[in-house]
This record gives structure tokens, sequence and C-alpha cells, in this order.
């Protein structure tokens, strides 16, 4: 008898951690990871000058990177701090105003933001994000040509789902809303709506 409850003492010993990594769902979430994302976004641009004002707005999509390390707050709850970066331009649409023209795109744009999220299996993770947004705004008109850093603040929802120990696939809906900023007299306060889908890879 008495072999017998010490081997149950130590086969209770080995099953009680992992009958706790498998309910604790935020540790697959937690450490760095990397991953790339593709995005669509809708723009809408406010442009005013002298001669007036007028809305824009154009659709376009490109690709960008991002870097995060999340952290284990208990009760299946997570913290990430990441950043992105976009690869290639988001178009922000054409404006004519009291004979001026021109075309605005975004390029070089970099976000750094805080997730928190919620394990509600040990393979699927929602969450929300707070962002701070940056990005050079560049104006291409008839004979002209100008650029400015927009600085802005996004927010968004999201999901992750593990496919595997480290493999992961993920999809956010987020709003970006960017300060307004002057190019030779014209004013320009860009936002979009962007969806994005992605995969990465949780060390």
């Amino acid at each position: 008898m008495k072999k017998v409850l010490i081997a149950a003492a130590v086969a209770a010993s080995c099953i009680a951690p992992q009958a706790f990594a498998q309910t604790n769902g935020a540790s697959g979430f937690t450490g760095f990871s990397i991953g790339a994302n593709a995005n669509a976004s809708t723009s809408s641009t406010e442009v005013s000058n002298v001669n007036g004002s007028v809305d824009l707005g154009k659709s376009s999509q490109n690709v960008s990177l991002q870097a995060a390390y999340g952290v284990d707050l208990g009760n299946n709850y997570v913290l990430g701090l990441g950043a992105t970066y976009a690869l290639g331009d988001l178009k922000s649409g054409s404006a004519s105003t009291g004979g001026f023209n021109a075309n605005l795109k975004g390029k070089d744009a970099y976000s750094i933001y805080l997730e928190p999220g919620y394990a509600i299996s040990n393979s699927t993770l929602v969450y929300g994000k707070l962002a701070y947004l940056n990005m050079k705004g560049e104006v291409e008109g008839t004979g002209y040509r100008g650029s400015k850093n927009f600085s802005g603040v996004g927010y968004g929802i999201g999901v992750r789902h593990k496919l595997n120990k480290n493999l992961f696939l993920q999809g956010e809906i987020a709003q970006s809303e960017y300060s307004d900023e002057s190019i030779s007299g014209t004013t320009y306060k860009p936002s979009a709506t962007t969806g994005t889908v992605g995969i990465g890879y949780q060390f």
C-alpha cells in the first residue's frame, strides 16, 4: 500500500503542472513573436485651403511586418507590446479644390502598440489594440511635390488562432486617426479603416 501511495503521489506531481498548463491558455501566447500581414485600407482625407475644402478617399493594399512580446498576466489575460512596419505605400486619394490638384499617399508607416488580450482557449486569443502611428505623407500635384510626417492614434480588435505550438493565424480590423498637417498652405487630415489578415510564429 505504501508503494502505491508513493507512486500515486509521484504521478500527481507530474500530472498537476501539465493540467495547469492546459487550462492556462495565456501561456501559449506569451514571449516573442514575429509575423507578416496583408492589409486592405479604405482612407478618408480632409483637404482644405483658402479656396475651399473637400473630402477624398481611396482603397489600397500593402503588407506589413510585425514583432511583439506577450506577457502572461494570469487568469488567461495577456498583455502584448509590439511594433509594425509597412512595406509599400497606401494611397489616400486625389483632391481638386479651387484649381489645386493633389495626390496624397502614405509611406514608411509604422506603429508601436499595446495589445491586451484574453485567451478563450489554449489556441485562441481575442485582443484589443491601442497604437501610436506615424507615416510620411507625400503630396504630388501639377508642378508641385511636398511631404510631411503625420502622427496619430489607432485602435482596433482582433483574434489570433494557433495552428500548432508555434504557428498562428490572425485577423484584425482597426481605425487610424492622424493629426492634421499643412503643406504649402493646404491642410491634410488622413484617417483610415484597415482590415488585416496575417500569419506569425510564436517562439
